[in-house]
């Protein structure tokens, strides 16, 4: 914008063209290469390295086979693909994980227990289904300064089910 500017205030009409010249090339160097993957086209969550590494050793701590380790990160990257907006819920159930994942709901159901076990996820009953949730450091949104205030809702809204919503009649 600054060599737009430039390139008007030029009373060589030689002198603004070269402005503009070096204005298109600075808009061009300027623009957002994306290379494969559209990172900022989508997603509303960052997923935590260190949530991922302690999911992943207390896995290996779990005593599973490593093919039962490796099928519950599986589900848990989809649990965290599927989480919703401004939210810790994920906006499928297991039957629906099953489908994404071919996984049979036989061996779905020991997998999200074993996510459950390692802390990596907690299943809360509403009506007829179960729904899963991660914590606010599995995907953590926003100032890193307000995770307190981040862990207070977490603990309000899935720990104690939502109670703080509910208001006495």
């Amino acid at each position: 914008m600054l060599l737009d500017q430039q390139a008007l205030q030029e009373s060589s009409p030689e002198r603004a063209e070269k402005a503009r010249e070096a204005a298109r090339a600075a808009k061009e160097l300027s623009a957002a290469q994306q290379v494969e993957f559209d990172f900022f086209g989508g997603g509303n969550v960052s997923i935590a390295f260190q949530y991922q590494d302690a999911v992943t050793q207390r896995l290996r701590n779990s005593g599973q086979s490593l093919a039962k380790q490796h099928q519950a990160l599986a589900v848990l990257w989809q649990i965290t693909r599927y989480l919703g907006w401004q939210t810790y819920e994920c906006s499928k159930t297991a039957a629906d994980l099953c489908d994404l994942t071919g996984i049979t709901p036989n061996n779905m159901s020991p997998i999200l227990a074993l996510l459950e076990e390692v802390g990596a996820i907690k299943r809360i009953k509403r009506g007829r289904t179960k729904i899963i949730t991660v914590t606010p450091e599995g995907a953590f949104r926003g100032n890193v300064n307000n995770h307190a205030q981040a862990v207070e809702r977490y603990k309000l809204d899935v720990i104690e089910g939502g109670k703080a919503d509910q208001t006495p009649e």
